[in-house]
């Protein structure tokens, strides 16, 4: 999952990388992964190792003969990550096309891992303030970050320059518990960059649902992860190609400059059919515009803490106002809502206020919104 983040709060599209979902707009022939995991000296099967599609819920292990099957998966462009212990984890970007099966045999080289540089390091003082800065700038400081927990912190080294740059490594995959939405994650941290008002960061991640102690608790995550899902990037995508914008509380304005001997930007409405087009590939639309685009949510009032987050000198407001600004065009929406280019836009205003800790699977959509674009699909055939 990649992130680029610039704090005005801006932080870059969670990919904005490749994420799997479910379109429950248009029926969509599911797709089909299958293969093997060898070693890549000897060619030796590989019994039990882990394969998922990067950000999502997703994932199989192999049997004795290292062999594997991903079945009823979205089409669209995803990532296929392999890990097992003893090698070095394989990580590619795929797309495959609705009902498409996909034969992929893989090859993963062993590595010697430093047991003592994982688990034994100066953990003193300025590492624990480095980890308390890596924890608001990567988890956030929304309400539900207080119920995120990194399991392994130890695990975290960092560096900091008198500049402000500031990088973290994880000796071995994060583990992380998110115990507002009900997952358990792990994440393989490939980057962590932040410098002046940018912070960026890349990993593949899997979601595991927890289990819960009773109703109430499943209820109360059924809750949370729709308002995490609600005023999201997902969201706005999805409302997007699907022209639900005033149905699901969003309006869009284009910001753009006035012009030499002008100063400041002009704001006017902004036609989806002007920005929304659809691409060349099944069920994929392309996003295009210069300037920034400005986005407001009016289905929920800012967070208490986000004027503070935020260096506002105000109260929260009663509606979220974001921006983001397309780093190439056009980009690419797939099936899912998400954007397919690495690094494809950049989000500032409240969406960059949302990070890891409102994250959800790939594949995650409220029922209520697939009945209500499925409706909306069946309507536009009528």
């Amino acid at each position: 999952m990649k992130y680029e983040l610039k704090l005005i709060l801006v932080i870059c599209v969670f990919s904005l990388t490749l994420q799997c979902g479910t379109s429950a707009a248009q029926e969509i022939e599911p797709a089909s992964i299958s293969g093997s995991v060898v070693d890549s000296v000897n060619n030796t099967p590989l019994p039990g190792a882990h394969v998922f599609l990067s950000g999502t819920s997703i994932g199989t292990s192999t049997d004795y003969a290292g062999r594997f099957s991903l079945n009823s998966l979205p089409p669209g462009a995803h990532t296929l990550t392999v890990s097992s212990i003893g090698y070095g984890r394989f990580s590619q970007d795929i797309a495959i096309k609705a009902g498409e099966h996909v034969s992929k045999p893989i090859k993963l080289a062993p590595v010697v891992y430093e047991l003592g540089e994982l688990y034994v390091g100066n953990l003193d003082d300025r590492w624990e303030r480095h980890l308390s800065r890596f924890e608001r700038l990567f988890i956030g400081e929304t309400e539900r970050a207080d119920s995120v927990i990194i399991l392994n912190p130890e695990v975290l080294r960092f560096r900091s320059r008198w500049w402000g740059r500031f990088t973290a490594e994880a000796l071995a995959p994060l583990q992380i518990e998110n115990r507002s939405t009900g997952y358990s994650i792990t994440y393989h941290l490939d980057e962590f960059y932040h410098s002046g008002l940018i912070t960026r960061w890349d990993g593949d991640s899997f979601f595991t649902p927890l289990s819960p102690r009773d109703s109430v608790q499943a209820d109360y995550w059924t809750e949370q992860r729709e308002r995490a899902f609600s005023g999201s990037l997902k969201h706005l995508l999805l409302s997007l190609v699907h022209n639900r914008l005033e149905q699901e509380q969003f309006s869009i304005y284009m910001e753009s400059d006035r012009g030499y001997g002008h100063t400041g930007t002009s704001r006017r409405p902004a036609r989806v059919s002007r920005i929304v087009s659809k691409a060349d590939t099944d069920h994929h639309h392309h996003l295009r515009y210069f300037g920034n685009l400005e986005i407001v949510y009016r289905g929920k009032p800012e967070e208490d803490n986000y004027p503070v987050v935020a260096q506002k000198r105000r109260g929260a407001a009663q509606h979220q106002t974001s921006h983001i600004k397309l780093n190439t065009r056009p980009v690419t929406i797939d099936p899912n809502g998400e954007i397919v280019e690495t690094y494809g836009a950049t989000r500032m205003g409240y969406l960059s206020y949302r990070r890891f800790a409102e994250a959800l699977p790939k594949e995650y959509l409220p029922q209520h919104f697939k009945e209500e674009i499925r409706q909306d699909s069946f309507t536009s055939r009528d």
